[in-house]
């Protein structure tokens, strides 16, 4: 559970990795490409590396954390950011930006109204 100062928790639990061996990604068009595993910057290779942060459990049983769900209809998902990546697509490497997974939050939908 993600416990924050004050006793405060979140409404869906998270984690948040390194990726270093990402091999493939969806670039901002929305085509596949190849992400490499190196870049080579005044001739010293680096390896690339991506903070990604993911939700624990996709849905979690009851929904989101604190959400009363006598009202409201709720769950976790994967909110996505874009970072520039050294790829390859069709033979061509270039910088693009890739899609990556940067943080879990709630969606709610309020249930049927009934009087």
């Amino acid at each position: 559970q993600d416990l924050f100062p004050g006793g405060e928790y979140s409404v869906c639990d998270s984690i948040s990795v390194w990726l270093g061996n990402l091999t493939k990604a969806t670039d901002i068009a929305g085509n596949e490409v190849e992400v490499l595993p190196e870049v080579k910057i005044d001739n010293v290779r680096k390896r690339q590396f991506f903070y990604e942060t993911t939700c624990r459990v996709a849905t979690p049983p009851g929904g989101c954390r604190g959400i009363d769900s006598r009202h409201w209809n709720s769950y976790c998902t994967n909110t996505h950011t874009y970072v520039l990546a050294l790829t390859k697509s069709k033979e061509q490497m270039a910088w693009r930006l890739i899609r990556i997974n940067a943080a879990c939050v709630c969606v709610l939908s309020r249930k049927s109204w009934r009087h």
